[in-house]
């Protein structure tokens, strides 16, 4: 489903490169980790598939059929819509509530009102965030924020979810319950892509992992320690 073949990325020539030569190939329905300390290049390997970040020349990023790093500009809010994104710092929007947060995400993926009305309380219910969906995000905790940008990121039915350091700002409690629903997506068919530091969590999960250090794959393991 996804390839990155031959990928390495230096955002300046006095910088040390981000990434160095990168080959993976990841298949439809996994769920995978990135694990890396800060700066190692786990972002910037998921940015390159939201065309956010493009790989020096001769590299290339494949989704399914699609060669992302040349996609045209006009096309890439298409390619979009197929990928679900969460963010360490949520990036709700703070003058509209749990509902609208979510519907204007679906307003804008081109659904209409009457999909928004039957859809939104379906994903608010999925993330156990339903009861509180007239509520805005000043008025939630951290862990409660992370369930309704995931429930936006879930709003256009993506194949692929990305979540790059979606437990960052969490304590142990919340952190565990949003790795248990991240599971919960991917059971249900979706591939999905973890960034993160955290080794407890990775350990946690019990699928594949891979290790990136100093812009480089150094290990890929199909299945991660388990040790709790």
């Amino acid at each position: 489903m996804i390839k990155y073949q031959n990928v390495s990325k230096q955002y300046g020539k006095d910088s040390n490169s981000a990434l160095k030569n990168v080959n993976l190939e990841i298949k439809a329905g996994e769920f995978v980790s990135f694990i890396g300390a800060s700066g190692a290049g786990k972002s910037t390997l998921l940015k390159m598939l939201i065309g956010e970040a493009k790989p020096d020349r001769g590299g290339e990023i494949w989704i399914e059929d699609i060669r992302v790093d040349k996609i045209k500009s006009e096309f890439m809010p298409y390619l979009r819509r197929r990928i679900g994104v969460i963010f360490q710092d949520f990036k709700l929007l703070p003058s509209r509530t749990v509902y609208e947060n979510v519907s204007l995400a679906m307003e804008v993926a081109g659904a209409n009102k009457e999909e928004i009305k039957r859809d939104v309380p379906k994903l608010l219910d999925l993330v156990g965030i339903v009861a509180k969906s007239d509520r805005y995000p000043n008025e939630l905790s951290g862990g409660e924020k992370q369930r309704v940008s995931i429930a936006r990121a879930l709003s256009h039915n993506p194949i692929l979810l990305i979540a790059d350091e979606p437990t960052g700002n969490l304590d142990k409690a919340n952190t565990y319950e949003i790795i248990t629903l991240l599971l919960k997506i991917h059971n249900s068919g979706t591939t999905v892509l973890l960034a993160t530091h955290d080794q407890e969590v990775v350990d946690k999960l019990k699928k594949r992992v891979i290790t990136i250090q100093d812009g480089e794959v150094v290990l890929d393991q199909e299945v991660g320690m388990y040790y709790i």
